[in-house]
């Protein structure tokens, strides 16, 4: 008789979902063209979805995972960070770079985590 009754309860959960990304990305400042991950209360935050906070005490290393040519060929490139805790646990996150990021490249990338004081490895697959 109604069918479009059908479709309430999807549209509620939907309408949840969405808010409970605007909130968690809205508890950080720094988000928007931060790239791969930014620094936020002395935590690293990997810039997903919805944010993922490391603190620096937790973190072992962080590895850069690129491809060179990607870097030499393209304005674009694919990038994952790993971040491994000392508990052994790891967190992987993809990235699609572009060059117009505040840390555009891993170089630069690198360049920050390790003025925060965090070891970095860089892999070139």
């Amino acid at each position: 008789m109604y069918p479009f009754l059908f479709w309430i309860p999807y549209i509620a959960i939907i309408g949840v979902i969405l808010y409970f990304f605007v909130y968690k990305r809205s508890k950080f400042k720094n988000r928007s063209g931060a790239g791969a991950f930014f620094f936020e209360n002395d935590c690293l935050v990997l810039n997903t979805g919805v944010p993922y906070p490391i603190p620096f005490g937790e973190i072992e290393r962080v590895e850069l995972h690129y491809n060179q040519l990607e870097l030499d060929h393209r304005l674009s490139y694919s990038l994952w960070v790993w971040v491994v805790r000392k508990n052994g646990k790891t967190k992987r996150v993809y990235y699609k770079g572009y060059r117009t990021a505040k840390l555009a490249l891993p170089s630069d990338m690198k360049a920050a985590l390790e003025e925060k004081g965090l070891h970095v490895l860089m892999v070139d697959q």
